[in-house]
């Protein structure tokens, strides 16, 4: 904001003097002009600053820059041309900092002062426009339109970034990095309606740490937490980027496997296992790590995510019923 205001009151500044010399105006309201163009942009900078509320201070610096545009409406005596010009990028600038809200607000603001100073001054009118006061006001037309232009799209930029962001933390699990279940869900729903359209194969994998509470219990939340981070960093490693591996919650982990048979699924489900195997500690505790893992293959007969889901958790349940640290597929 400090540097378009900086912009706007030197671009202003212009045609307000133009007109103001042209009607022979008195030298401390050309002075005052010079304030309002030079100083007036750092004072409302540090006023922001030492708010502590800076939004809202910010709001009433541009409400004020409102009500100095209509004063200086009224000084030129309603002269068109720059008249209109700033009526009309003030106001653009209030919509594009605040909304509708703001706008109204130095709409009024800028309606009552002018009104105001504009009567002081006899309601003096001067409607035509000099080659000078044209030429004046052309780089304000166009410099600060370009300039407001650019500022809005890289606010929109910065927003639509920041909501990727958001949107991606959203379909994430905190702790470990990997997607949550509404990402799952999400890319399964996909994949079955993809899988309708297709003759290919596609799994789903369903992994369960054995044990994972006696872990908690033994060594603390704080090994548990590190063990689901080593776990999840083991499944990043084992699969493509073309897959999913989430966490359903708990020490449940699901991972989609799009385009893959059972006995491909089953080689990746080995390479996870062999990989957990071989962890003897964590966070400097003595742990070991096996898993019981359940794949599915995708059949036309799911109507949606849960039945995928439940064949997976089906083929889990069946390994861990077989002793645990086990492959289950089918």
């Amino acid at each position: 904001m400090y540097l378009m205001r900086i912009l706007g009151t030197f671009l202003c500044f212009l045609p307000i003097l133009s007109v103001l010399l042209e009607q022979q105006r008195s030298a401390w309201l050309i002075g005052l002009l010079g304030l309002n163009a030079f100083v007036w942009p750092t004072v409302a900078l540090l006023r922001s600053r030492r708010s502590a509320t800076p939004l809202t201070t910010e709001h009433q610096n541009l409400v004020l820059d409102a009500g100095a545009g209509g004063f200086w409406i009224a000084m030129m005596a309603a002269n068109p041309l720059p008249s209109i010009t700033i009526a009309t990028i003030l106001l653009a600038d209030r919509l594009a900092a605040g909304g509708y809200p703001l706008m109204k607000k130095a709409a009024a603001v800028m309606l009552v002062v002018f009104l105001a100073s504009w009567l002081t001054q006899g309601m003096a009118l001067v409607p035509w426009v000099s080659q000078r006061t044209l030429y004046a006001t052309l780089p304000l037309i166009g410099i600060y339109t370009v300039a407001l232009s650019v500022l809005t799209n890289s606010i929109a930029m910065r927003l639509r970034f920041k909501s990727r962001e958001l949107e991606r933390i959203a379909m994430m699990d905190p702790l470990l990095d990997i997607a949550n279940r509404r990402l799952l869900e999400k890319r399964i729903d996909n994949e079955l309606h993809n899988l309708r359209q297709s003759h290919r194969e596609s799994a789903l994998m369903f992994i369960d740490i054995d044990n994972f509470k006696e872990v908690n219990d033994r060594f603390g939340h704080k090994v548990g937490d590190m063990l689901l981070v080593t776990v999840s960093q083991i499944l990043h490693i084992a699969t493509r980027q073309t897959d999913t591996p989430a966490r359903l919650g708990g020490d449940e982990f699901v991972i989609l496997l799009p385009d893959t048979s059972l006995e491909e699924a089953r080689v990746v489900a080995t390479r996870i296992m062999d990989a957990a195997a071989v962890i003897e500690d964590v966070a400097e505790e003595a742990v070991q790590c096996t898993m019981s893992i359940g794949i599915a293959s995708a059949t036309r007969e799911m109507d949606d995510v849960t039945d995928w889901l439940q064949a997976a958790d089906n083929a889990l349940y069946q390994a861990k019923r077989e002793g645990k640290n086990r492959i289950f597929a089918h």
